[in-house]
């Protein structure tokens, strides 16, 4: 299901997915998105959850404070993407992990798979698993996870679907999982 984002400069509503930003004021621009986007849920069976970007400050003290241990920040470097500080993460006594990848609509690079997975190997208690809006990167990277696992690919999907109801399958992003998945299997 794709979900509403408003730009703040033109005041264009645009959709992700498929989109990643305003088509008229492009990538850089401001948007306020659904708030659906910041609500955060459990993949059932273990102690992933998967939700949008930190936002702010008061977000990510909201998860430690619910006792998120570990961090996957798979966000990019868009400038409205918050998130902790060096110190602030150390201050907390978490693990926050960052990988670097933007959400191009075209690949998900296949070393993003194995540090996701990695990251998720090394977690202790709960785990935020987040990108932008987590519509996309971050609930693709998780599905290629549970299909190295083991997990059929609707059982897979089933799973994902559950912490994040929102989403959709995206037919790029699914194919760099299972192709990544074949090769951990």
């Amino acid at each position: 299901m794709p979900v509403r984002f408003d730009c703040h400069s033109c005041g264009e509503p645009w959709w992700a997915p498929p989109g990643n930003a305003c088509p008229t004021c492009g990538y850089d621009a401001v948007a306020t998105p659904d708030p659906i986007i910041w609500g955060h849920g459990q993949v059932p069976g273990t102690s992933i959850f998967v939700t949008g970007q930190m936002r702010d400050r008061e977000r990510f003290d909201g998860f430690l404070s619910a006792g998120f241990r570990t961090f996957i920040d798979v966000a990019g470097d868009a400038a409205y993407v918050w998130r902790p500080d060096p110190t602030t993460i150390r201050s907390a006594g978490v693990a926050y992990t960052r990988i670097a990848i933007e959400d191009t609509n075209v690949e998900l690079p296949m070393s993003a798979f194995t540090a996701a997975r990695d990251a998720l190997e090394a977690a202790d208690g709960d785990t935020l698993l987040f990108c932008a809006a987590g519509l996309k990167r971050a609930p693709h990277l998780l599905y290629g996870i549970l299909r190295a696992r083991g997990h059929e690919a609707e059982r897979a999907w089933e799973l994902v679907a559950t912490a994040r109801p929102m989403t959709d399958r995206f037919a790029p992003y699914i194919s760099d999982a299972e192709r990544w998945a074949a090769t951990r299997g």
